[in-house]
């Protein structure tokens, strides 16, 4: 028998009635349903059957964008296909170089796009315009990934229905399509929809009041302007240095948009891990919620955006193996599949953790917390690791993993289990303990503090280094941008000139409303000796979010080591007073004429060279690292850093320091080096 094209296959597999089947067991939506074209007659089955194909490719999007990253390891129980990916060796027969369940989604978007009665009007509006959008950002989604992890790949906008069809669109030359072309189509194909003066109104249905095993039906689907964010951000990065400062503008005004938006505001967290009570000696509050924040719908921020829903039973459809892959289960003997690598804790570890403490006005300190292991308390309590070395530095990394010796009494009578067990809290869904096999009955994409993190990408591309920098020291924050020591008035100004899509008119991205965004530079005092905060309001406003860097490294706002290199301090200028005399004024003269000098020099260094952004690029590079740790980002964050600077051996040249800094592994190198970034594409 002839073999059919792993490509060839995903294309058949739905015809235009298989996209729509199998859903009714899932997903219940209110009957308040529109005949159209369609089969079934049903569009809301359709779209379901769409977000259905999309549990397909959730845990290879994780694992293809993680395990080939720097900041884990395998080990002696990894299965042979998450080896090879780590190692760079996965070749056509590996498992996980499938592309066609991604052009499962694809094509059923291509049919439903085909058929959909896109002028069909409801009191007065497009009636199906937020499924048309949602359908569309699916198939911009996949093609992005695709583009990702093969480079160059068959592009195809129309239903494939026949075997002949397919054949031809596989093995045609002229239909491929590399990264730059698939962000120009979809950046072109969503555009209209970012001048909309809505959010999530764009998304489809009336899915906040119905929910589908606890999770909220809209977060099912891709929000628009943040999808237009990330096409703006890979296009610019792919254009190179000094090449895509439109697309950087464009993502700017995309993510601010949608964190922004009037109502529907998304601050990035204010749960962190953090020293309490240094001064007293005292352990690590055992109260820390940082591992509490990888959910969807989190009140706090930080929670997911976009979450591809999963059964937790094989008998009932597609379900999540990421908990088995990270975690010790029963069903793995407690034996997990990766690790984390020496190089994701050289990382933590090299970072300055700063703790300010305030006991009165007149009895204030700056800490800094040793690097030296044996500085630490004897009996460190926090819900995570229980090796004292991963609490140097920074902190997120002890507050998401966790290795412990198992029991032996589990151990006497199970002599297969594995004698340590390790748990990664990010696929423990807020939990402390997994007591069964259960798996998570969601993946999540679109991290709200990830957001944050791109958008600094696009801000310092764009020339705001310190707008930028600001995001991961201070939060963004109207106080934040305002402020001349945080940010020139030359970047505020350039932020008032980005001017926003689909928000009032005279909206810009210098623009957060102060009373949803609320950082902790607005709060008098600080904290007391025991770690508690002191004043935690202004004007009867909570604080919202930390600048990002504070989630795991102290109270950054304070550190003095953590700042742009080569920034001058701005000299004291004496205020004049009503009636000023002579010598006030020439005194006032001389210090304006000194603060002016130090402003232009700083103004050079930062904008008209390239060293500060540099210098600020690695730096959110290295918060990604810390901040997306196991989440399938890593690789591509190293990707973009890489297309950006132009550099084909930077991917390997992180990669191959997995097991640290000083034991490079060259094999590695010479299998990512040379831009070898991309899995072979499986052509029969």
């Amino acid at each position: 028998m002839k073999t059919k094209s792993i490509i060839l296959s995903g294309l058949l597999l739905l015809g235009l009635g298989a996209a729509t089947t199998s859903c009714e067991d899932m997903f219940e939506p209110d009957n308040n349903l529109v005949s159209t074209n369609l089969t079934p007659q049903d569009t809301v089955y359709q779209l379901m059957g769409i977000v259905q194909n999309m549990q397909k490719i959730a845990d290879r999007t994780v694992l293809l964008g993680e395990l080939r990253g720097d900041l884990v390891d395998v080990n002696s129980h990894t299965p042979t296909a998450l080896r090879e990916l780590a190692e760079g060796t996965a070749g056509l027969e590996n498992e996980y170089n499938s592309p066609a369940e991604y052009y499962n989604v694809i094509n059923s978007c291509n049919i439903y796009l085909a058929n959909v009665d896109a002028n069909k009007m409801a009191a007065g509006k497009p009636y199906y315009r937020s499924e048309i959008i949602a359908v569309k950002c699916f198939r911009a989604w996949c093609y992005l990934e695709l583009a990702k992890i093969y480079g160059n790949v068959p592009f195809i906008l129309k239903p494939v229905l026949t075997t002949q069809a397919a054949e031809d669109m596989v093995n045609a030359t002229d239909n491929r399509a590399g990264l730059e072309q698939i962000c120009d189509y979809f950046i072109n194909d969503l555009a209209e929809y970012a001048l909309l003066p809505l959010n999530n109104e764009l998304l489809p249905f009336d899915y906040e009041n119905w929910k589908w095993n606890g999770k909220r039906g809209r977060y099912f689907f891709i929000p628009v302007r943040l999808m237009l964010a990330e096409l703006y951000l890979w296009r610019g990065s792919a254009k190179g240095q000094g090449a895509g400062q439109g697309d950087f503008e464009n993502a700017i005004r995309m993510y601010h948009d949608y964190l922004a938006y009037p109502g529907e505001e998304l601050t990035a967290n204010s749960q962190r891990a953090s020293w309490r009570g240094w001064r007293n000696n005292a352990p690590l509050s055992s109260t820390n919620l940082y591992y509490d924040t990888f959910r969807y719908d989190q009140s706090q921020g930080g929670g997911y955006q976009f979450v591809i829903p999963m059964d937790t039973i094989g008998y009932w459809g597609t379900y999540s193996d990421l908990r088995s892959v990270f975690c010790a289960q029963m069903k793995n003997n407690y034996y997990v599949a990766v690790n984390p690598s020496v190089r994701l804790r050289e990382i933590s570890r090299s970072q300055v953790n700063c703790v300010y403490v305030y006991n009165s006005p007149s009895n204030i300190d700056t800490m800094y917390v040793s690097d030296d292991v044996n500085m630490l308390p004897d009996q460190i309590q926090m819900t995570g690791s229980s090796a004292k070395e991963d609490f140097l530095g920074d902190l997120r990394f002890a507050a998401v993993y966790e290795n412990n010796a198992a029991p032996n009494s589990k151990l006497l009578y199970h002599a297969e289990y594995s004698p340590e067990e390790q748990y990664i809290r990010k696929y423990m869904d807020g939990k402390t303990m997994l007591t069964t096999d259960q798996r998570q009955n969601y993946v999540g994409f679109f991290r709200t503090s990830i957001i944050y993190l791109h958008l600094a990408e696009a801000l310092n591309r764009a020339g705001l280094p310190e707008t930028a920098f600001a995001t991961l020291k201070y939060g963004l924050s109207s106080t934040v941008l305002r402020d001349p020591t945080k940010v020139s008035a030359y970047e505020y100004d350039k932020l008032n000139s980005i001017m926003s899509y689909g928000l009032a008119e005279g909206n810009t991205a210098a623009m957060w409303d102060p009373t949803k965004f609320v950082t902790i530079d607005q709060v008098p005092g600080g904290y007391d000796a025991s770690g508690n905060m002191v004043s935690p309001s202004t004007n009867g406003l909570s604080v919202t979010q930390y600048g990002i860097h504070a989630f795991g490294s102290g109270d950054a706002w304070y550190n003095k080591h953590y700042c742009i290199p080569g920034i001058l301090p701005l000299p004291e200028v004496t205020p004049l007073g009503d009636d000023p005399t002579e010598e006030e004024l020439a005194l006032y003269e001389e210090q304006m004429a000194a603060r002016q000098a130090v402003e232009e020099q700083n103004h050079q260094y930062l904008h008209e060279g390239t060293a500060a952004q540099d210098w600020v690029d690695k730096v959110i590079l290295e918060e990604e690292a810390l901040e997306g740790m196991f989440e399938g980002t890593r690789y591509y964050d190293l990707m973009r850093y890489a297309l950006y600077h132009g550099d084909p051996n930077f991917v390997a040249d992180m990669v191959s320091k997995r097991r640290g800094a000083d034991d490079q592994d060259m094999s590695l190198w010479n299998r990512f080096s040379g831009g070898k970034w991309y899995l072979p594409l499986p052509t029969r």
